[in-house]
């Protein structure tokens, strides 16, 4: 187990899933509301994360990746995806340019997987992949109050940075990266210094935050989760993913049929964001309607305490993807009745 803070979340009594991602310390609600309010640290260290180097490197992606990454400068990050030649999702990246090399975060998806399908494309250009996420801890600090706390432990000010653009500090790198809705920056640090960032932020009083309050900030932002909102079934256009694609760059994986449903102008469903106004959360593939008509399916959703209400994510057809719509949700209890709040 190369997580050196495993140690420290058991101490703390965390409930661990596989032993190593903390679900929670305490009580989720109070980890939701103290990311809300203030601050919360998250253990993100089970994401992939992959080194890319070799002089050829931004150019063996652009050709690959939906988004333009020629223009990618050191400090810079981008999100991207990779499909398949029939624009199904394969991977939800972000990827951030360093001097030498290039960081590849592949999300819930193992960096393994991700490197095994880039490997395949390498003939002779001069690309290198590795996968070094056991190398490092990857660390997320989220909330209002998350710029002042990295300034007052990193002796630096991070206020002036764009989304997705990063500093390095010594061997750590420091990524404004949004997970929640509330602002916040992302820290991929060498398992050596983990632990005294770990406990520094902690001393300063910000609160340890697991998975299943992350969950809730997630949906309530609107943010799809790969594994789960969507997959190698979903096409990248059904899934929004706006920011992850470059509609004017050249030929990548899965190019024709996004351009060809772009000039269509439509797909047969879209991700949405709803909610419902109740304490009864439906599970994954619960059915959508409208009128007795098949509207659509649940694919993730959590009881917020802030909206006091269900929030959650799933693909309405295309004629019920429109922020107002009202819907019925089939769960266990009974049906729910739902509205769509935002086109994902």
């Amino acid at each position: 187990m190369s997580n050196p803070l495993v140690l420290h979340h058991e101490q703390m009594g965390a409930r661990l899933e596989e032993g190593r991602i903390p679900l929670s310390y305490a009580s989720p609600v109070e980890e939701y509301w103290a990311t809300r309010t203030h601050a919360g640290l998250i253990d993100l260290s089970h994401l992939g994360l992959l080194q890319v180097t070799g002089k050829d490197r931004l150019s063996f992606l652009n050709g690959l990746l939906t988004n333009e990454l020629l223009k990618l400068k050191e400090g810079e990050g981008v999100r991207s995806a990779l499909l398949n030649t029939k624009a199904r999702v394969l991977a939800d990246l972000y990827l951030y340019a360093r001097d030498d090399d290039l960081l590849i975060d592949t999300g819930d998806l193992p960096g393994a997987k991700v490197k095994d399908i880039l490997d395949r494309f390498i003939i002779t250009e001069d690309v290198q992949i590795k996968d070094i996420a056991s190398e490092f801890v990857h660390l997320s600090l989220q909330g209002q109050q998350a710029t002042e706390n990295a300034r007052d432990l990193f002796g630096t000010t991070f206020a002036d940075m764009k989304t997705l653009q990063h500093k390095t500090l010594g061997p750590t790198l420091i990524v404004v990266r949004d997970r929640t809705g509330q602002s916040g920056y992302d820290m991929i640090i060498p398992n050596d210094e983990a632990p005294a960032i770990w406990q520094g932020f902690l001393l300063k009083g910000v609160t340890p935050v697991g998975q299943d309050a992350l969950e809730i900030l997630r949906l309530e932002a609107g943010y799809p989760r790969y594994g789960i909102d969507v997959d190698e079934n979903t096409i990248i256009l059904e899934a929004g993913y706006k920011d992850a694609i470059s509609f004017n760059k050249g030929c990548y994986l899965g190019q024709e049929v996004v351009a060809r449903a772009t000039h269509i102008g439509r797909v047969n469903k879209n991700l949405v964001q709803f909610q419902t106004d109740s304490n009864h959360v439906p599970s994954p593939r619960s059915k959508i309607s409208s009128s007795d008509k098949e509207a659509g399916y649940v694919t993730s959703a959590a009881f917020s305490p802030g909206l006091k209400a269900v929030v959650g994510l799933g693909y309405a057809q295309r004629d019920f993807a429109k922020v107002g719509t009202k819907l019925i949700v089939e769960s266990g209890s009974g049906p729910l009745l739902t509205v769509v709040t935002k086109l994902v």
